[in-house]
Formats: structure tokens, sequence, C-alpha cells
């Protein structure tokens, strides 16, 4: 395996929802992650997001689930992750995850963990 590359911090200024790789980083909303959103990464760098918003898909094949969260015409973030952790449409989730731009309203996250969204004053999940 390759040696990736780490990304200066100026890439990071004004990014708050993307950190180096598993470190972490303030979840975007769906109304201001496009203004985050970089145009593209170096090929051989990981960069990590994390974003909190409605669960607007989640299905399984079996072997992974697909967790999306924001939905159009904003961006739409899906999340690629071994387990839903009891998430269903609708709820209140976090991803983070490893950062692919997959179109200009489109990201991917993988891998990725989704969690339930810390509610205002309670407990951590």
């Amino acid at each position: 395996m390759l040696a990736q590359s780490l990304l200066p911090d100026a890439f990071f200024r004004d990014r708050p929802a993307f950190s180096q790789p598993e470190q972490p980083a303030k979840p975007a909303s769906c109304a201001d992650v496009a203004r985050q959103l970089p145009e593209s990464v170096p090929a051989d760098s990981r960069v990590d997001m994390a974003i909190t918003g409605p669960i607007s898909l989640i299905q399984t094949d079996g072997a992974l689930w697909y967790v999306a969260v924001c939905a159009e015409p904003g961006v739409r973030v899906l999340c690629v992750t071994y387990s839903a952790n009891d998430l269903k449409l609708g709820d209140q989730a976090v991803l983070r995850g490893g950062y692919s731009r997959q179109g200009r309203l489109h990201v991917m996250l993988d891998p990725c963990l989704a969690s339930p969204a810390k509610e205002e004053g309670g407990p951590e999940p």
C-alpha cells in the first residue's frame, strides 16, 4: 500500500467539516455543506468529512449499508458502512468518513460511520 500525502492546513481553512484521516471535525449541516466542498482532493490523499442531517435513504445489499443525508435540490451525502446503527428514514444522523466527490451535488463517504445525532443537552450516543 502506498503512503498517503497529508494535505496542508490551508486546505482545511473555512472547511470545519473536513479533517485529516480519522481526526475530529465539526459536522456540516445540509444547509451549509455546499460552501465547504472542495472541487477535488489529490489522488494520493485522503480527507475525511463529517455531516449531520435527516436520513433521506437507507438500504442494504446484505453486506453493506447505504445511508444518505440531505435531500435534493441540495448536496446529497451517501455513507457506505457496515452497520445502520438502528437508524431509520427521517432520523437525524451524523456521518463521518473518507470524502469522495461523485458529482456537483453528490458526495460519497467510504469508509464511513453512521450514528444517531446527539440531541442538544442530551448524552453522547
